[in-house]
């Protein structure tokens, strides 16, 4: 009789639990709008598994029959099944229960076919099954197939869940998810380095983002993925964001974008950590080994990290203009490509927000623009775990840039990492500490040599202009040149012209080749030196000068040196 009472007693609290449960959820599992029992209902329910479980799974432990199943009224209660350990044929076939609701706890159900079949072997004889309802259950790769045509609601809150395939449900009016942990994001999953995620799950679940089954998601605002340690006590608005949904949108999103040939996974970390940037996730696409000739013309949004290691990538210029694909890279790498210059990253996102990674290791360039890199690495500075690296390339040194650089270089050697690896193109020396003096003063600049012989011409010139002008200003005695030129006095014989002007300097002669003798009236003998002026009549005249009457009726003075 004792044993009889417990009994009973266990049983009335089972459908006492069952009753109150079944009040949260009506109307073939509508949920009731109520708005303290809809945000109270993950936590009501966790209170109803661990009662019902416990009574439920200990009656059915002590039962001498080896169905692991127990019928209570419309209801058909299974715990501890394994899909390692089928049932055998025929084990539940006694019950012939006819519930409408099946709850499955503490339940393996790895890669099981959960379909009509399955349920008729729970010892189920009902035509057709209303609610799946499925606890402390561990769930992955799933499928809930076909010969189930009367569900109406499938719930699976409460479970150990991974990924699972689309159920194959077309009369289906509610599915509930909240109250699992989802593993949106994976670490022990494989992925690339410093990614923390693949995108492997929102790939396999994109289908509740269809619109069948947004319409039946009844949970979606309250089914969340495993939230990272740091986000565990953020403001709730900003914890929500994090929803299975917004993965799921997430992923879609970028898929879409990614570039073709690259992988595209969940970023580890954010180095720009505020509450904003904590609502979005951030990507990683690696594109390394796959050839490619250039930087991918579009980037999924928020992409803070760039593997192009190991391609033949010739040019930056899809990082100038501001282009917005590559606004939010923090980590760029480019090793072991076909670079000939940085141009590119002058006008570029990177230069403005200053990357916390960027390796060019290994490629063809030449020349360290030190202007475009000023700005980029003062901004990267702040940040004490920015690495630059430049090693690998021929780097040109000449007299003209060596100074700037090792300024540079001495300047930001604790972002620089591989400052001693970096070598002169034409020789072996580093470039850091190549002797400026030593290389500059071996070298032969020529336009010393002529601007010293500019200066030694000019000098002469001027020494020699002020001894003609003190030599004229004491014995009247013209400059060589000025005497040897055709603009010298008339009466000087043609012979003595310069034989390069003959048509400027034929004016005034009479007689080509000979002697010219002149009235004194008329010019200045031969072979002598002086200047011919025109003025108005004068009554004034020099004793050293003769007059001659000039066009317009001026009066002209010949001044004759003696």
């Amino acid at each position: 009789h004792f044993y009889k009472r417990c009994f009973v007693l266990k049983m009335a609290s089972v459908f006492g639990l069952m009753i109150a449960y079944n009040t949260v959820i009506a109307d073939d599992g509508v949920m009731i709008e109520n708005d303290f029992f809809r945000d109270t209902l993950d936590t009501f329910d966790d209170d109803t598994v661990d009662n019902v479980t416990e009574p439920a799974c200990d009656i059915i432990a002590t039962n001498p029959n080896p169905c692991p199943c127990q019928c209570l009224s419309d209801s058909l209660i299974c715990c501890n099944l394994d899909n390692t350990s089928p049932l055998p044929k025929g084990q539940c076939d006694s019950y012939n229960c006819s519930a409408t609701e099946i709850t499955l706890l503490n339940c393996q159900l790895h890669s099981t076919v959960i379909n009509r079949q399955f349920i008729l072997s729970l010892g189920w004889r009902q035509s057709r099954l209303r609610t799946l309802r499925l606890r402390n259950c561990s769930i992955s790769d799933t499928t809930f197939g076909s010969g189930l045509e009367g569900l109406r609601v499938l719930d699976l809150r409460g479970n150990k869940v991974d990924a699972f395939r689309e159920p194959e449900l077309e009369m289906l009016d509610s599915i509930y998810l909240s109250g699992n942990n989802w593993p949106c994001i994976d670490p022990s999953k494989e992925k690339r380095f410093r990614s923390k995620s693949n995108l492997i799950f929102g790939e396999k679940m994109s289908w509740l983002l269809d619109m069948y089954w947004n319409e039946r998601w009844i949970d979606r605002k309250l089914t969340f993925c495993n939230l990272d340690d740091h986000l565990q006590s953020v403001e709730e608005e900003i914890v929500k964001k994090h929803s299975v949904e917004s993965f799921l949108q997430f992923t879609k999103k970028t898929n879409s974008t990614c570039p073709a040939l690259c992988d595209c996974e969940v970023a580890d970390e954010t180095i720009k950590f505020t509450l904003e940037d904590m609502s979005k996730y951030k990507v990683n696409v690696v594109c390394t080994d796959l050839g490619l000739t250039s930087l991918p013309s579009r980037l999924p949004p928020d992409t803070i990290y760039l593997n192009m290691a190991n391609n033949q990538v010739s040019s930056l210029d899809l990082l100038s203009n501001l282009n917005p694909d590559y606004k939010s890279i923090e980590r760029l790498i480019l090793t072991n490509n076909s670079l000939k210059s940085m141009q590119g990253l002058e006008n570029s996102w990177l230069q403005r927000n200053g990357p916390v990674l960027l390796d060019v290791r290994d490629n063809f360039i030449t020349q360290l623009d030190t202007s475009a890199l000023e700005s980029m690495l003062s901004k990267a500075s702040i940040n004490t775990e920015s690495n630059y690296f430049f090693a690998g390339n021929p780097w040109s040194c000449n007299c003209q840039n060596i100074k700037t650089i090792q300024e540079f270089l001495e300047k930001y050697s604790s972002l620089i990492m591989d400052t001693e690896h970096m070598h002169c193109s034409d020789c072996e020396c580093t470039l850091l500490h190549l002797d400026y003096k030593e290389m500059c003063t071996k070298d032969h600049d020529y336009m010393i040599w002529v601007i010293l012989v500019e200066a030694i011409l000019l000098v002469a010139i001027m020494l020699k202009l002020t001894w003609d002008c003190v030599r004229y200003r004491r014995t009247g005695h013209l400059p060589w040149v000025a005497r040897h030129l055709c603009w010298s006095v008339p009466g000087i014989s043609r012979g003595r012209w310069t034989s390069t002007l003959p048509s400027m300097c034929a004016q005034g002669e009479q007689v080509i080749g000979q002697e010219v003798t002149q009235d004194p009236n008329q010019g200045v003998a031969k072979g002598s030196s002086g200047y011919i002026t025109c003025s108005g009549t004068s009554s004034h005249s020099s004793k050293t000068a003769q007059t001659r009457t000039c066009p317009g009726g001026k009066e002209s003075s010949v001044v004759r040196f003696l």
